[in-house]
């Protein structure tokens, strides 16, 4: 009788432990859950992410990119079912952000006040079922420039979207701008306000970007645009980056270009391992011209250490690094390559990803009853895409170059480009593969020491399938949401990734 209990309990623990190793296997593994394919009915065709909490999935239809008139919010339930969709309309006013907090529905939205003759944010909340809470209210205000002064607000969250900041200019009596910078807790409580008077021309400013860290500081990539004083006299682009320290409650700058250097597309990142904000670009040696090398600007906020402005140069070596001495020749030089994320790494350094894109223009002249007419086409290509990582002087550690062919018309590149998704361990890279047939999405995956792998991620064999890049955005650590057209209908494809 005791053998026959020992071997059942050998049996038992045998059973527990492929249990155990199933179901670690199966949490580590990607999950793919869709929604049932609807046809969109009426003209908002435009589709954007807002969040998701345990309410469900809200999502932002709109018609124009300008987001004026009316809106569409739409609810889906945790597992992707239908739940209700609901018109806004925006009375004379245009939407700034959308967010999903634990309190509800945040709309922030811009408006011209009549009897204050001034521009206003409003902030008004919404719960599950999109129906208002309490009563839209004023939080930020902007005095006007001229009759045509619509406003320059900016938005953003911090990382763990407990911090919000507002930031817009007005213009001085010395005809300078005047930098207001706005923050907010996650219930629309006020914690800062400041107005800064810059040494900037009013017409000379340009604000490419801004960034707010989950301590409230914040910064602001200023530049000065070259203006004509006199014909022969033009002065020249100044770029800085201001820091509006939250516990010192101030503001500094910072000169962060060499004479005659110009960036394209900038963009802000913060290390948190380090405490570290990087501002990182690709740069030019003119205000228009071919792509000279690669930019990165630190700032330590809570070292000693001094604010470092490092170049990479593309170089003949460089390049040779990036795409081998075998087909380097066709990357003459890297213009059309833009940086599409910067994803700062534990060792202080980056993972930069950019995209080679482009815009071709044809004009065919056909004859419609003997008279002629001009028919224009725009052309959008998407094709290879660099991803590398440098150390914080910018030097390779790793880099891969994916090889594909994007090319539409006259979709302002829609179903083109690729979406960008990282965990604490992984990067992943998603796109549609051979637009113009029934291509499959495609999926890469590279670890922290550039190890890659890819697969198809959905095929397109019974169903035409095409992901939406430009409205995919990742709501959590390791959850993205991509919106998708299958069989000409619109559907949501959730994706959970392992840590």
């Amino acid at each position: 009788m005791s053998n026959e209990v020992t071997k059942l309990g050998k049996i038992l623990i045998a059973w527990l432990t492929i249990l155990i190793l199933s179901g670690t296997s199966s949490s580590s593994a990607q999950t793919l859950e869709w929604s049932n394919p609807r046809k969109l009915k009426g003209s908002a065709v435009f589709t954007s992410v807002i969040g998701e909490n345990e309410t469900g999935l809200y999502m932002l239809r709109f018609r124009n990119k300008f987001l004026t008139r009316n809106i569409i919010i739409e609810r889906y339930r945790n597992h992707l079912g239908f739940a209700l969709s609901k018109n806004i309309t925006l009375k004379r006013s245009r939407l700034l952000y959308a967010e999903l907090q634990e309190k509800g529905l945040l709309l922030l939205t811009a408006h011209y006040s009549r009897k204050g003759l001034q521009n206003e944010v409003r902030c008004q909340w919404y719960d599950a079922n999109i129906n208002p809470i309490g009563k839209q209210r004023t939080i930020a205000t902007s005095s006007l420039a001229d009759y045509y002064d619509k406003g320059d607000f900016r938005v953003r969250f911090s990382n763990d979207r407990k911090t919000i900041l507002i930031s817009h200019t007005e213009k001085s009596d010395q005809g300078k701008r005047i930098l207001c910078i706005d923050l907010f807790d996650s219930d629309l409580n006020p914690l800062r306000s400041h107005r800064y008077e810059l040494d900037i021309r009013y017409p000379n400013f340009y604000l490419p970007n801004i960034m707010v860290d989950n301590s409230g500081n914040s910064f602001f990539l200023i530049s000065q645009r070259r203006v004509e004083h006199r014909r022969e006299e033009i002065s020249p682009a100044k770029m800085s980056v201001y820091w509006f320290d939250y516990k010192r409650d101030k503001l500094a700058d910072y000169d962060i270009l060499d004479s005659g250097i110009q960036l394209k597309k900038s963009m802000f990142s913060w290390d948190r391992t380090t405490n570290k904000v990087n501002l990182t670009a690709l740069y030019t040696d003119k205000e228009i011209g071919k792509t000279k090398g690669l930019f990165n600007f630190q700032l330590w906020l809570d070292s000693s250490l001094k604010p470092k402005t490092t170049y990479r140069p593309f170089n003949d070596e460089f390049k040779q690094q990036l795409f081998g001495a075998g087909e380097g020749f066709r990357f003459d030089d890297v213009e059309d390559f833009e940086l599409k994320r910067a994803i700062p790494n534990t060792d202080g350094g980056l993972t930069l990803i950019a995209e080679r894109s482009s815009i071709s223009n044809e004009t065919d002249v056909t004859y419609i009853n003997g008279m002629p007419t001009t028919l224009a086409r725009n052309i959008y290509n998407f094709d290879d895409v660099l991803i590398l990582a440098v150390n914080p002087d910018l030097k390779i550690r790793w880099k891969h170059l994916i090889h594909k062919s994007q090319s539409s018309l006259n979709d302002n590149g829609y179903y083109s480009s690729i979406v960008v998704a990282h965990t604490r361990s992984h990067i992943y890279l998603l796109y549609n593969d051979r637009l113009r047939t029934n291509g499959d999405v495609m999926q890469y995956m590279f670890d922290v020491n550039g190890q890659m792998t890819y697969k198809i991620l959905v095929r397109s064999d019974n169903h035409f399938v095409s992901i939406i890049p430009s409205e995919a955005k990742q709501i959590g650590y390791n959850r993205v949401i991509l919106p998708v057209t299958k069989d000409r209908k619109f559907s949501i494809l959730k994706l959970d990734y392992p840590n």
